[in-house]
Protein backbone atom coordinates (compact mmCIF):
# COMPACT_ATOMS: atom_id res chain seq x y z
CA UNK A 1 0.00 0.00 0.00
CA UNK A 2 2.09 2.88 -0.98
CA UNK A 3 -0.73 5.56 -1.51
CA UNK A 4 -2.66 7.48 1.04
CA UNK A 5 -6.00 9.79 0.13
CA UNK A 6 -5.45 13.26 0.55
CA UNK A 7 -7.86 16.10 1.48
CA UNK A 8 -8.74 16.48 -1.78
CA UNK A 9 -9.22 13.09 -2.63
CA UNK A 10 -6.33 11.82 -4.76
CA UNK A 11 -4.08 9.70 -3.45
CA UNK A 12 -0.12 10.61 -3.16
CA UNK A 13 2.82 7.61 -4.15
CA UNK A 14 4.39 9.09 -1.36
CA UNK A 15 5.17 6.38 1.50
CA UNK A 16 2.39 7.47 4.25
CA UNK A 17 4.70 7.35 6.92
CA UNK A 18 7.14 9.46 5.35
CA UNK A 19 3.91 12.03 3.73
CA UNK A 20 2.88 12.71 7.28
CA UNK A 21 6.47 12.98 8.79
CA UNK A 22 6.76 15.67 5.84
CA UNK A 23 3.02 17.31 6.49
CA UNK A 24 2.96 17.48 9.77
CA UNK A 25 7.05 19.32 10.10
CA UNK A 26 5.20 21.83 7.08
CA UNK A 27 2.49 22.62 9.17
CA UNK A 28 4.89 23.53 12.22
CA UNK A 29 7.57 25.26 9.78
CA UNK A 30 4.08 27.17 8.13
CA UNK A 31 2.47 28.33 11.43
CA UNK A 32 5.78 29.68 12.99
CA UNK A 33 6.43 31.77 9.52
CA UNK A 34 3.33 33.40 9.56
CA UNK A 35 3.10 34.14 13.28
CA UNK A 36 6.70 34.92 13.63
CA UNK A 37 7.90 37.77 11.36
CA UNK A 38 12.10 36.84 12.82
CA UNK A 39 11.47 33.47 11.66
CA UNK A 40 9.78 33.84 8.41
CA UNK A 41 12.85 36.01 7.62
CA UNK A 42 15.00 33.48 8.39
CA UNK A 43 13.23 31.04 6.48
CA UNK A 44 13.10 33.01 2.91
CA UNK A 45 17.04 33.84 3.53
CA UNK A 46 17.84 29.96 3.99
CA UNK A 47 14.99 27.59 3.38
CA UNK A 48 17.22 24.81 3.34
CA UNK A 49 18.97 24.81 6.38
CA UNK A 50 15.75 25.73 8.97
CA UNK A 51 13.61 23.65 7.05
CA UNK A 52 16.30 20.62 8.03
CA UNK A 53 16.69 22.12 11.40
CA UNK A 54 12.69 21.46 11.85
CA UNK A 55 13.20 17.44 10.69
CA UNK A 56 12.10 18.47 7.19
CA UNK A 57 15.29 16.22 5.68
CA UNK A 58 15.70 15.97 1.65
CA UNK A 59 16.24 12.68 0.70
CA UNK A 60 19.92 12.21 -0.78
CA UNK A 61 18.11 11.56 -4.32
CA UNK A 62 16.68 14.86 -4.78
CA UNK A 63 19.02 17.90 -6.18
CA UNK A 64 17.74 21.04 -4.80
CA UNK A 65 18.65 23.67 -7.55
CA UNK A 66 18.68 27.66 -6.99
CA UNK A 67 17.41 29.45 -10.21
CA UNK A 68 18.92 32.46 -10.45
CA UNK A 69 16.93 34.05 -13.42
CA UNK A 70 13.63 33.34 -11.14
CA UNK A 71 15.11 33.39 -7.97
CA UNK A 72 13.61 30.54 -7.12
CA UNK A 73 14.68 26.69 -5.73
CA UNK A 74 12.77 23.75 -7.62
CA UNK A 75 13.64 19.96 -6.46
CA UNK A 76 14.91 17.45 -9.15
CA UNK A 77 15.15 13.82 -9.70
CA UNK A 78 16.80 11.86 -12.28
CA UNK A 79 14.31 11.11 -15.18
CA UNK A 80 14.04 7.63 -14.11
CA UNK A 81 13.68 7.96 -10.06
CA UNK A 82 10.51 6.20 -8.76
CA UNK A 83 6.82 7.65 -8.72
CA UNK A 84 7.37 8.02 -5.13
CA UNK A 85 10.58 9.92 -4.95
CA UNK A 86 9.09 12.17 -8.15
CA UNK A 87 5.76 13.08 -6.05
CA UNK A 88 8.21 13.87 -3.33
CA UNK A 89 10.45 16.01 -5.15
CA UNK A 90 6.87 17.89 -6.25
CA UNK A 91 6.11 18.31 -2.61
CA UNK A 92 9.59 19.84 -2.17
CA UNK A 93 9.28 22.32 -4.83
CA UNK A 94 5.90 23.44 -3.56
CA UNK A 95 6.91 23.97 -0.18
CA UNK A 96 9.86 26.22 -1.36
CA UNK A 97 7.89 28.20 -3.69
CA UNK A 98 5.52 29.01 -0.89
CA UNK A 99 8.26 29.78 1.32
CA UNK A 100 9.13 32.24 -1.54
CA UNK A 101 5.88 33.65 -0.86
CA UNK A 102 6.06 33.98 2.58
CA UNK A 103 9.34 36.41 1.76
CA UNK A 104 7.05 38.75 -0.45
CA UNK A 105 6.63 41.94 1.86
CA UNK A 106 2.98 43.55 0.50
CA UNK A 107 4.73 47.20 -1.23
CA UNK A 108 1.21 48.43 -0.83
CA UNK A 109 -1.44 49.70 1.20
CA UNK A 110 -4.40 47.91 0.88
CA UNK A 111 -7.57 49.79 0.57
CA UNK A 112 -10.46 50.26 2.78
CA UNK A 113 -13.61 47.47 2.71
CA UNK A 114 -17.01 48.83 2.09
CA UNK A 115 -18.87 49.99 4.79
CA UNK A 116 -15.30 50.35 7.04
CA UNK A 117 -13.59 53.82 7.27
CA UNK A 118 -9.94 54.05 8.52
CA UNK A 119 -10.11 54.84 12.55
CA UNK A 120 -14.70 54.65 12.86
CA UNK A 121 -16.51 52.00 13.41
CA UNK A 122 -18.22 49.69 10.96
CA UNK A 123 -21.15 51.01 9.83
CA UNK A 124 -24.74 49.49 8.79
CA UNK A 125 -25.23 48.91 4.56
CA UNK A 126 -28.80 47.43 5.68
Amino acid sequence: MNEILGSTGTSSPINPIRKKELDDNWKTVAAKAVTDDEFKKLLAADPIKVLEEHGLKIASEIKIIFDETNQQYHAKVSSDASEELKAEAQWWTWRLKMIKEFGQELGRKVGNVAGFEEGCKPRSII
